[in-house]
C-alpha cells in the first residue's frame, strides 16, 4: 500500500517538473503555452533519462530533434508564404502567471500520461514518447518525419 502512495507522490513530483520544464521551452520558443513537442523536450530533461535513451536507440538527440522542430517550422511557414526571414525572430516570452495551461497538443500529452497512469510503477520521460508517439497529427509527428523516423519506430523504441 505504501509502495503505491510513494510511487503517486513521485509522479506528482514527476509532472510538476515535467510542465515547469515544457513551459520553459515553450517560452524560449516565443508561445505562450507548451504544445507537445515543449513536453518531449522537458521529457529528455527529466532525471531518468529513458527518454533519452530512446532518442539513442533512434540514433537522433535533442539538439537533432530542436533542429528538426526548426526545419518543420520552416516548412510549415513557407507553406503559409512567409519567409524565413520572419521565422527566426522568436524572442523568448516572461513566465507566465495564473493557473497553468498547455497547448491543445500538451493537454493531449498530460491526458494520455493521466489515462495511462494505471499501467506503471511511476511516470518517466519514455511514457511522455509513447504518448506523442500515439499523435499521427501535428507539429511532432511532422518533426519525426522529417528526421525520417515513423511514429510505429518511436513507439518500438519507446517500448
Amino acid at each position: 500500500m505504501f509502495d503505491r502512495l510513494f510511487s503517486k507522490f513521485a509522479d506528482i513530483g514527476t509532472i510538476k517538473t515535467l510542465c515547469e520544464a515544457a513551459e520553459r521551452h515553450a517560452l524560449a520558443d516565443g508561445q505562450s503555452r507548451p504544445g507537445a513537442e515543449h513536453f518531449v523536450l522537458a521529457a529528455l530533461d527529466l532525471p531518468d533519462g529513458s527518454a533519452a535513451g530512446v532518442f539513442v536507440t533512434l540514433g537522433i538527440d535533442a539538439e537533432k530533434f530542436r533542429d528538426a522542430l526548426a526545419g518543420e517550422t520552416r516548412q510549415a511557414l513557407a507553406q503559409a508564404g512567409v519567409s524565413d526571414v520572419h521565422a527566426e525572430a522568436t524572442t523568448p516570452l516572461p513566465a507566465q502567471t495564473g493557473l497553468y495551461g498547455a497547448a491543445p497538443s500538451g493537454q493531449a500529452v498530460m491526458q494520455a500520461l493521466t489515462q495511462d497512469r494505471n499501467s506503471r510503477d511511476t511516470l518517466r520521460g519514455v511514457d511522455v514518447l509513447k504518448a506523442v508517439a500515439t499523435m499521427s497529427h501535428g507539429k511532432v509527428a511532422r518533426t519525426f518525419q522529417l528526421m525520417g523516423i515513423t511514429l510505429a519506430e518511436l513507439q518500438a523504441a519507446a517500448r
